[in-house]
Formats: C-alpha cells, structure tokens, sequence
C-alpha cells in the first residue's frame, strides 16, 4: 500500500492536476430527470469544481495556473450564488476578481480576463434596472476599454453594453460607433451595423410592407391612428413566446382599442408558426411569415438581429421605441395620453 501511494504521489503533477481541474467543466454526467434535480444537480457539480480548485491552489501555490484557478474559482462561486439567490457569494465573486484586477505583479492579460468576467457579471445582475444602473455598466466598460485598451473582447464588452442603452439613443450610438473603430470579426460588424441600422430609423415614418401568414400583404401604414406595436419574434424562440404571453395578458389591463398589434415571424416553416399563434391565443393579431427566417427583407431592413425585438409607433407612425421589450406598458399609455405632436 505504502509503495501504492508513493507511486501515486510520484505520478501527481501541476500538469495532470490541472487537467483533472479542466475535465470537470465538461458537467454532470448524469443526466436530470426534473428542473428541482437539474438544479441540485448543477449545485453538487459546482461544488466539486471549488474543492478541486481549492486543492489546485492549496498544492501548487506557486505555478503559473494559479491566477487560472483562481479566476475560475471565482466565476463559480458567482454561479452558485446565482443558482442559490445568495447575493454574498456574488459580491465575494466580484471582490476576488477586483483583488486579481489590482495586483500588478500579475500578468495584463490574466488582470484582463478577471476585469471582464467582472463587467460581465455586473451585467448578467441587471434584473429589470437598467435605468437605475445604466450609468454604472457604461462606466464599467469604458473602464475596461481604458486598462486593457489592446484587448480583443473591448468591442464586443461595448456593443453588450449597448443593449441596455435602447432609452438613451445618443448613448447607444457612442458605444457602437466606438466599438465599430476597432478591427473586428465579421459577425459583430454585422451586428453593429444591424443595431446602427434601427437607430437611424428611430423618429421617423416606419413605413415597411410584410407578407401575412395566411397571404396577402400588410403595410404597417395602416397602424396609423393608433399606437402600433410591431413584434419581431420567432416559433423557436422561448423569450419569444414568453413575451408574448405575457403582453397578450397585459393587454386586458390596457387600452386596446387604440393599440394596433402586427407580428412578423422569422422562421423557415410555417408549420410551427400556426402552431405558436394558435397557443397564444393570437389568431386576431396581424400575423406576418414571409419563410426566409434572419433573411426576411422587412427584418434585414429594420436590422433585427435580437429576438423578440419590440418596434413602438406612435398614431404618426413615427417609431419611438427600437426596442420596447420591457417597457411597453409604460410607453404605450405616454403615447396614449400624450400623443407626441
């Protein structure tokens, strides 16, 4: 047993150890058979991931994955508490990544990665605030953007943020056009180019003509006299069907009669489409399928590259909102009440 345990040790390196770290970011083997299980089960992994990391870091305090390990670590405890709601653990996450972030005996490029994972997980705990905390986020990048001015994430950290700036035009703008300066893979200059697509089209007539699912021809013209709410979304999409869902149900609770509602699906079949709108419960919608999917002409016009994305008009037809996902209920009764003139 002794010469057993001996050859163990002798075969024990930084090197293998750490693969053994790196193997279990594969998850759970066992599949779950319940979201209740699926959670436990998540927790349980998460938790073997920390006792190995803190093994890692307790046996090799010196070699160069320590700063790996304990950036990893760090990122797991935020997902835990995350999972378990525990907002201690996510403070104790970001406080570690600072503490990595302002040790200059680190290397830059280890200091970056814990810089980003931090505005990262300052943006994954928005819950509904961006208003309040836009400010913050925006901060919070640029930041970045000034420490770690050659690293290759700069861009797409701005273009992120950007999301949460839809209520801040200008702003938005800044942050994509300062995230377009940078040399940048195809797919986020598409993307950019798409999100300056919709904000040139904010304050003016949207005057767009789509396919209807059960044929014919919609011109978003008509919606005029009233607020019109034009829905991007697809079959395939959960927040998709979510929102709908849940703007159906709020609708009973709002005007209705001076709201004109068109949807436009971007999927290939229509199949799933008929299948999602006789669900929901929303057969008297104005209903849009023209089977090109992210090709659609209306929705590479619009530069829709986010699902649902939620255009608000107001009885001008003038678009007011680029996206007004979260904050429809509030801006169809400004528009109701105060009719921009």
């Amino acid at each position: 047993m002794i010469i057993l345990a001996l050859a163990a040790n002798a075969m024990a390196s930084p090197e293998a150890d750490w693969e053994g770290v790196l193997a279990l970011e594969n998850g759970p083997s066992k599949q779950p058979a319940s979201v209740r299980e699926a959670k436990l089960l998540a927790l349980e992994h998460l938790a073997k991931q920390r006792q190995a990391l803190k093994g890692f870091l307790d046996k090799y305090p010196q070699v160069d994955k320590t700063i790996d390990a304990r950036i990893r670590l760090a990122s797991l405890q935020a997902t835990s508490g995350k999972i378990d709601e525990k907002q201690s653990l996510i403070d104790e996450a970001m406080r570690q990544f600072q503490a990595i972030e302002r040790d200059t005996a680190i290397p830059l490029e280890k200091r970056a990665e814990a810089g980003f994972r931090r505005v990262c997980l300052l943006l994954q705990s928005l819950d509904g605030m961006e208003d309040l905390r836009r400010g913050d986020f925006v901060n919070a990048a640029k930041n970045f953007e000034i420490r770690y001015p050659r690293d290759s994430r700069v861009p797409r950290l701005l273009v992120e943020v950007a999301t949460i700036c839809d209520e801040d035009p200008s702003l938005k703008r800044e942050l994509l056009e300062r995230a377009d300066s940078y040399p940048g893979n195809k797919s986020l200059k598409a993307r950019i180019a798409d999100d300056l697509k919709r904000l040139d089209l904010l304050g003016k007539p949207l005057d767009i003509r789509f396919s209807l699912l059960g044929g014919g021809e919609f011109n978003v013209v008509a919606m005029r006299g009233k607020v019109g709410v034009l829905v991007f979304w697809s079959a395939e999409s959960m927040p998709s069907i979510l929102w709908m869902r849940n703007f159906r149900r709020a609708l009973s609770k709002m005007p209705s009669r001076k709201i004109a509602i068109a949807t436009m699906a971007l999927d290939a079949e229509s199949g799933p489409v008929v299948e999602a709108i006789s669900s929901l419960g929303i057969n008297s919608w104005v209903n849009g399928f023209d089977g090109q999917g992210w090709g659609s002409p209306v929705a590479r016009t619009c530069g829709i590259n986010a699902l649902p994305t939620v255009f608000l008009l107001d009885q001008r037809g003038i678009l007011r909102s680029i996206n007004a996902r979260y904050s429809y209920a509030s801006m169809i009764n400004t528009l109701i009440v105060s009719p921009p003139r």
